[in-house]
């Protein structure tokens, strides 16, 4: 007893204090959310938060030869998350919150890997421990542990590849950037919003400090190169298996089809005459004029017409097109989290009133405002690592402007490191309020003396 004992101490040494009380924390906060959710909108309805939970639940039903439908869903979401709701219900059945546990699980390690990428770039244990708290408490962290939706799968890949890249550019490891490049490969699986992140990868290994030894920078320059990859031809599998199914060479159908249905719709929206009719109304219209191509299967040409769509829209008004594409943005890095209103309907009143005074609408600039402090308080101390932090976000912000209106999901990846540049704004931020105090005590001290 006394040795299992020593043993789980051993262990609990290994894994460190700061990784484990994150850990616990974000366990216990989406579990406690878990318990809030399922009796107000019943285990029977957690299909029925989102929309595009239909989507991957049919594309999963398809994957396993459990319908005849859902072969256009498995084009539009790609195969990750369908591959894996599938894998969960073989093993659970439709017992849908028992998914949830595992993407909980799931959710409370990432926050464990930002908590290990700051203390490996930034070497600063209180801005680690503080960095990974900031991912546990977060609310869309939270709220996307507990539905079905693409985001916590994909989150938990990026952030652990991201860990395993860093961590392998850092020392002699090869494996580490391999098993980082097929992590990441897979992510795209997943969610295609880092389908450009191979450029990412080999800039990082460019930027990636080693002290001045030529052979070491080539090193590190091979590496990003090999997980970039590495990383393209694992998408580029699936991309071959729709080429061949649909002669439509993609990992998935949404990228395009989002900036068909929300960047180019907006913009022909705003200019044409029947705009009375409303938004949706008016974006519905147009898809379903895309609709032949799609119903007879000819997925390469309805995709084509999209694109089209797309390209012809921006030549016509190319200066609204780039002005509705950076006001999206702007809403999407700055919206609050709103899923929670679907999720915990009984308590909607209060937290209305609380977000009401702390945001202006659904925004709120606030993390913004302090991820580029962050910034230029890294530049200071490491440029080139404050450059690779701030280059994820700037990433995502701009994918995002090809869409609008699904809450903090879109910029949610961002995360991997807005933490970490958070908490370098808090820290610093508190040590300032420690010099005024100070100096005012001292300015004290010799007035009276």
């Amino acid at each position: 007893m006394k040795s299992e004992i020593m043993n789980i101490v051993n262990v609990i040494r290994q894994i460190g204090k700061g990784p484990l009380m994150i850990y616990a924390i974000a366990l216990v906060l989406r579990l406690l959310y878990l318990l809030v959710m399922l009796p107000q909108i019943g285990p029977e309805h957690i299909v029925n938060q989102m929309p595009d939970t239909a989507t991957y639940i049919e594309a999963a039903d398809y994957l396993f030869g459990r319908s005849l439908t859902g072969q256009y869903e498995l084009y539009l979401a790609g195969v990750g998350y369908p591959l894996f709701l599938g894998i969960c219900t073989m093993l659970f059945g439709k017992v849908y919150w028992l998914i949830l546990l595992m993407q909980i699980m799931l959710s409370s390690l990432s926050c464990v890997f930002i908590y290990k990428i700051a203390r490996l770039l930034i070497k600063i244990k209180i801005v680690s421990l503080i960095a990974g708290i900031l991912a546990a408490i977060s609310l869309t962290s939270i709220s996307l542990a507990n539905a079905l939706l693409t985001e916590t799968l994909f989150f938990f890949l990026f952030t652990l590849s991201l860990y395993l890249f860093f961590k392998g550019m850092s020392t002699n490891s090869w494996r580490r950037v391999i098993i980082a490049g097929v992590l990441i490969g897979l992510a795209v699986l997943v969610r295609s919003a880092v389908l450009f992140f191979p450029v990412l990868l080999v800039i990082f290994a460019v930027l990636f400090p080693v002290h001045g030894q030529v052979e070491g920078r080539r090193q590190l320059i091979l590496k990003g190169i090999v997980a970039a990859l590495i990383m393209v031809s694992i998408m580029s599998i699936w991309g071959i298996r729709n080429k061949v199914a649909h002669d439509s060479f993609t990992v998935s159908g949404t990228g395009m089809g989002a900036a068909q249905k929300y960047l180019a719709a907006g913009v022909l929206y705003i200019t044409s005459p029947q705009s009375s009719q409303g938004f949706i109304a008016f974006r519905d219209s147009l898809y379903r004029e895309s609709l032949t191509d799609f119903n007879s299967g000819n997925y390469a040409e309805y995709h084509g017409n999209i694109r089209r769509m797309v390209i012809s829209t921006f030549r016509q008004y190319p200066s609204l097109f780039i002005e509705t594409y950076i006001s999206n943005i702007w809403d999407n890095i700055t919206v609050t989290s709103a899923l929670h209103h679907v999720q915990i309907p009984r308590y909607k009143e209060k937290y209305e009133a609380v977000e009401q005074k702390i945001n202006y609408g659904f925004n709120n600039p606030l993390v913004l405002i302090l991820t580029i402090t962050g910034f230029f308080i890294l530049a200071r101390r490491n440029l080139n690592i404050a450059v690779i932090l701030l280059m994820i976000p700037l990433y995502f912000a701009l994918m995002s402007g090809v869409t609008f209106g699904q809450g903090s999901r879109i910029f949610f990846p961002a995360q991997a490191v807005q933490p970490i540049m958070v908490a370098v704004s808090l820290v610093f931020l508190y040590d300032l309020l420690l010099i005024g105090r100070n100096l005012l005590f001292l300015r004290r001290k010799h007035q009276n003396s």
